[in-house]
């Protein structure tokens, strides 16, 4: 429960169970104290708490640590925690404390007083709010005593402290650099011989029994001052198996079998490359003993995944016919749910990839070569992704669409979804686009109808000019900058102006066609005059730079991108589609970006009764930095 320097009362809520309408109210006008969390097992015994306090170094140093005053944690000095009983145990040779701060910005609590009949809390083994629901409020007094308004919390890890009282080149070392005495140390490093065989003594002979006491000369060598590197721990990023499922007992298991899929890879675009006319032999080789067994390799009868492979393959076969290159993600919401996890091997029997070029991250038709004609520069695919600074806006971020899920349905049946195109009236659920969903948007079409095709496809542009990509992708990075802020009103002049370039770059624009007031006429006409509605630009402006991409970035996609979204050429196949609904994941949940209502959402599918207990008890999350 918080609290306010203004407030003067609190209303506590009625306790689980009871009728009461109306929590009564009490006044915050009670003392303000400070607090020190500690990572001790501390009981009610006296004796407990005032060795806890001795561990701190003693009253007065935890009054010192709590009237420190610093704008940050880093800035103070800190309350030091020694684990052992005493700080001049001279028995630890590394010894060191763990450091607790005061937390920066920490909202007040209220400490309470509760009253119960005795005997109550004991029979409900020490659980409070169970204890205080079995109660009528008659029988409870609540009172606020204190508000904890400063408080030291210690977030540090402790560290291994090793004791060496027996060991004699240890406590020699210690008597002598221990005592900062410049005596001591000429001593000790005068004693000491060289290449000196004391601290490796039957080192080859230890013996690890904990049983028994380790004679003082099995080891000589002193331990690090500290064993670990870091003092607070590591955020692994630790992800579980996503082939695992978890459930509702709690129990995780592996479900189904996996196999591996064998796409096949171009890595270069060279005249000499073999296009792949057939599928990889190991999966060709497993097509044809399940055509004779009717099972898959690998998998069991039971499961029908060479039956339901077919079905897939038959859909494949009819959409490759009228269109030979295909992005996975439009393929995804086509082909039946009920056969989707077969898939991956249905597009390895019938396509191969591109991992470089115009066509990288495509499926292309086993056998044909889209470098072959221009009539597959329409295939082409290229990227674009919103830049950072505008995606830290959260107004932005609303109004950029959710990607679409790993199974869906097509609004279009039997053919690409319309969310996947870009007319400039929508933002794509998929920023990876070929040329062809490009082409509904006006001034991109425009581009696109006047194109001339290069006599060879190269590796950068493919089959169009340089000049042609770069005025369609001024005009998607325009668009798309000032639909992600929520503007669908576009600037024509700006639009003309891509649609007429003349220079891939301002900046090769040659003097001549200048007029009289120094306007170079990007229309490409002969007139000299600005007629209405005539767009001209000064030779010393350049547009590029004013509008700076209005925010979003184009080019090859990244391969960390490629890797989430799109590389699955080493990924296991699940061929079993059985699983009962409630294990299924959510792909499309993540913990980490998830609000409060979403992750009690996912709890509930694993224990309703958990998750109902906690939407009544929790108002949200803390954030870990926080903490």
């Amino acid at each position: 429960m918080d609290s306010s320097e203004d407030a003067e009362l609190v209303q506590l809520s009625t306790l689980p169970g009871t009728s009461t309408a109306v929590a009564k109210e009490y006044t915050l006008d009670i003392p303000r104290i400070p607090s020190v969390e500690l990572p001790l097992n501390i009981s009610e015994n006296q004796a407990s708490v005032l060795k806890a306090i001795n561990m701190c170094g003693g009253i007065d140093k935890i009054k010192e640590a709590l009237n420190e005053y610093g704008e940050t944690t880093d800035s103070q000095k800190g309350l030091e925690l020694y684990m052992n009983e005493s700080q001049d145990n001279l028995d630890y040779f590394n010894e060191h404390p763990i450091i607790g701060k005061k937390v920066p910005n920490r909202d007040e609590s209220i400490v309470l007083k509760i009253q119960m009949p005795k005997g109550t809390l004991a029979n409900h083994a020490g659980n409070v709010q169970k204890a205080l629901a079995s109660l009528d409020s008659r029988d409870v007094r609540i009172n606020p005593v204190a508000i904890i308004n400063n408080t030291i919390k210690f977030r540090e890890m402790s560290d291994f402290q090793i004791r060496l009282d027996n060991a004699p080149s240890a406590n020699e070392f210690k008597d002598s650099f221990g005592t900062l005495d410049w005596d001591s140390f000429k001593k000790y490093v005068n004693s000491v011989p060289d290449n000196d065989p004391r601290p490796f003594e039957n080192i080859s002979n230890l013996v690890m029994d904990r049983n028994s006491v380790v004679p003082s000369s099995d080891f000589q060598l002193p331990p690090p001052p500290r064993l670990s590197m870091v003092s607070f721990p590591l955020l692994y990023r630790y992800k579980t198996n996503p082939f695992a499922t978890k459930k509702s007992s709690g129990a995780v298991e592996v479900k189904g079998t996996y196999i591996k899929n064998h796409q096949q890879f171009v890595h270069e675009m060279g005249d000499d490359i073999k296009i792949p006319t057939k599928p990889h032999e190991l999966v060709a080789k497993d097509y044809e003993v399940a055509q004779k067994n009717l099972v898959w390799p690998g998998t069991k009868k039971e499961s029908k995944f060479f039956e339901l492979l077919q079905r897939c393959l038959e859909t494949l076969h009819k959409l490759f016919d009228a269109r030979p290159v295909w992005v996975k993600k439009h393929i995804d919401g086509i082909v039946d749910q009920e056969v989707h996890h077969t898939l991956k091997i249905a597009l390895a029997l019938i396509s191969y990839r591109f991992t470089v070029g115009p066509w990288r991250n495509t499926y292309i038709k086993l056998g044909l070569d889209p470098r072959s004609s221009s009539e597959y520069a329409k295939y082409q695919t290229e990227y674009f992704k919103i830049e950072r600074k505008l995606l830290l806006s959260s107004t932005i971020r609303k109004n950029i669409p959710s990607p679409p899920p790993a199974v869906f349905n097509s609004n279009n049946p039997g053919d690409i979804d319309s969310r996947f195109k870009f007319n400039g009236k929508q933002i794509p659920w998929y920023l990876m686009l070929q040329i062809d969903l490009l082409v509904e948007e006006p001034a991109i079409k425009e581009v696109y109808e006047k194109a001339e095709y290069l006599t060879k496809a190269n590796e950068l542009t493919g089959w169009f000019t340089e000049l042609d990509l770069a005025k369609i992708r001024k005009i998607v990075k325009y668009e798309l900058g000032c639909m992600v802020q929520g503007n669908y009103k576009f600037n024509q002049y700006k639009l003309k102006y891509f649609k007429t370039m003349l220079y891939v770059k301002e900046s090769m624009m040659k003097a001549q066609g200048k007029d009289a007031d120094g306007y170079i006429d990007i229309s490409g006409s002969d007139t000299t005059k600005k007629e209405s509605g005539q767009r001209f630009a000064r030779e010393d402006s350049n547009v590029e730079d004013e509008d700076e991409d209005n925010g979003v970035e184009t080019g090859e996609v990244d391969d960390t991108v490629l890797e989430a979204e799109e590389a699955d050429d080493d990924l296991r196949v699940e061929v079993n589609s059985d699983d009962e609904g409630d294990d299924i994941a959510d792909d499309s949940f993540d913990v980490r970006s998830a609000t409060f209502q979403e992750i009690i959402k996912q709890i509930a599918k694993c224990d309703p009764e958990k998750a109902n207990v906690l939407q009544k008890t929790l108002n949200g999350f803390i954030s870990e930095s926080s903490l």
